[in-house]
């Protein structure tokens, strides 16, 4: 009711004042303003209605259909470590990078609180650190004689190697370089070749582990090794 008595009292002074061409856009503007339903839902792109599970839709027609696109905020990152530019680190930020500086490259990064983390497109792929997998049975560590099968947690491999924890194993170009290490459930893992002359039910899990057995007489060859690739999920 306050609304509608404050859009008379904005009509009678307009009428009042036919010559103070000033109240015109106030009066429009007012009755623009308290005539729409006040929603937290927006709809940028054209005039169509949000979806209901959308704060924010970016929207150019009814059907959903576009010829434009969402052009995010371009900034350059010195490391998937560092916030900067910005002035801390925000879980949920999206930006686009240009810049190729530390471990970071031009795409987008999104960031979860700790770090920049670079979207993949599916080509985000890289080959297991070099490691030597085990063929001794007397070695109790790593093989089951009940199963005869051999386990090797990669992931604990790739961690450690990544990390860099072994400064006496180890060396970098820059003191402050580092390099990404992702969750054992962020990356998925390929054995792309093994000699079969040596290794059979050759088996990795989600996490990263690996488990294989050797065949009767094993032949070892330069050929005996294992090709592992990790992939990060997209």
């Amino acid at each position: 009711m306050e609304i509608f008595n404050y859009l008379i009292i904005l009509k009678t002074k307009l009428m009042q004042n036919r010559k103070n061409l000033l109240w015109l856009p106030c009066f429009l503007l007012a009755v623009a303003f308290f005539s729409s339903p006040l929603e937290a839902q927006v709809t940028i792109g054209s005039l169509e209605n949000p979806s209901n599970n959308a704060l924010l839709d970016l929207k150019q027609s009814a059907t959903g259909a576009a010829t434009k696109g969402m052009l995010l905020p371009r900034v350059a990152l010195t490391s998937t470590a560092s916030f900067a530019p910005m002035q801390a680190h925000e879980q949920g930020m999206c930006v686009y990078n240009t810049a190729t500086a530390g471990d970071v490259k031009p795409g987008i990064y999104y960031n979860d609180g700790a770090k920049w983390i670079r979207m993949s497109d599916g080509s985000n792929f890289f080959y297991m650190p070099s490691i030597l997998l085990p063929l001794d049975t007397s070695d109790a560590s790593v093989y089951n004689a009940g199963t005869q099968t051999f386990t090797v947690n990669l992931y604990a491999q790739y961690q450690t190697q990544f990390g860099l924890t072994d400064a006496t194993t180890s060396a970098k170009s820059s003191t402050t370089a580092s390099l990404p290490v992702f969750a054992n459930t962020d990356l998925n893992y390929f054995v792309t070749y093994f000699d079969k002359a040596v290794f059979t039910n050759v088996n990795v899990t989600a996490t990263g582990v690996l488990t294989y057995k050797l065949v009767a007489s094993p032949v070892v060859s330069e050929k005996t090794y294992m090709n592992i690739v990790l992939q990060v999920k997209q």
